[in-house]
């Protein structure tokens, strides 16, 4: 067991399915090695602050014939996995993100196999190729 995945069972713990964020995250971040994890406090839309997982870092598109490396995190609610990973483009400063109806201009994004979430069981936050086909089909920033 590495460094980083002895880490991610420490991060781990205090959430219900342990185990299952923990494989989840590690698959991850196997699959893509652009992206690290972290924990930080996330504070929601009403004011509330949670201590959350997060795995972010560049997520690699390609978008009409150019490659780009588009800058995300993805924030694992306490009630991962009945809850929906909170997921936002994190522009740098040379960058904009630019509002759609997926993506907010606080960079936000809300996907309809997000919203969809609860009734698909199999979709997975380490499905992070499921943002890499999004992001290559809309640009975001």
């Amino acid at each position: 067991m590495s460094v980083v995945q002895r880490w991610l069972r420490e991060a781990s713990q205090p959430y219900l399915h342990a185990n299952l964020v923990y494989n989840d995250v590690d698959s991850a971040l196997e699959s893509h090695p652009s992206v690290r994890p972290k924990t930080d406090v996330y504070t929601y839309d009403d004011g509330r602050t949670e201590l959350l997982l997060c795995v972010h870092g560049l997520l690699p598109i390609s978008f009409r014939g150019a490659s780009y490396n588009i800058p995300i995190s993805v924030w694992l609610p306490q009630e991962y996995p009945k809850a929906v990973p909170i997921v936002y483009v994190v522009p740098t400063s040379d960058m904009l993100v630019r509002a759609s109806k997926s993506v907010d201009p606080s960079g936000r994004c809300n996907f309809p196999y997000m919203e969809n979430w609860e009734r698909k069981s199999e979709v997975r936050m380490c499905k992070l190729y499921k943002l890499q086909l999004i992001f290559s089909t809309r640009h975001v920033t």
